[in-house]
């Protein structure tokens, strides 16, 4: 799941002006698993090791984060249900939302 989000992410055109310059470290938790990831402007990559900061945080289950990774549901739509909690900046929170939209997998 998450080295499809990275090859898609990261190879589509259209998201490369979204990628900021100063890098903006994201953490996914879920009840199974953990996982960082740094986004700059060379683009976003897994990170290997916890981070001392974390700019934007989404927590929930295996499958809300699935659908999110994956495109099947939008980070707003899957707020305001209450089925993830996001904790960052509203900046930083939509431009997640557009790279994460721009690279929904559609197959």
């Amino acid at each position: 799941m998450f080295e499809s989000l990275l090859k898609r992410v990261n190879e589509h055109h259209l998201i490369k002006p979204l990628f900021p310059s100063i890098p903006l470290i994201i953490a996914c938790e879920s009840k199974h698993s953990k996982c960082y990831f740094q986004l700059d402007i060379e683009g976003l990559k897994c990170m290997e090791t916890a981070p001392e900061t974390v700019h934007l945080k989404m927590t929930g289950n295996d499958g809300q984060m699935k659908d999110l990774l994956t495109g099947q549901l939008k980070l707003q739509q899957l707020m305001e249900l209450k089925a993830i909690k996001v904790e960052g900046t509203f900046r930083d929170i939509l431009r997640l939302e557009a790279i994460l939209s721009l690279a929904a997998d559609h197959s």
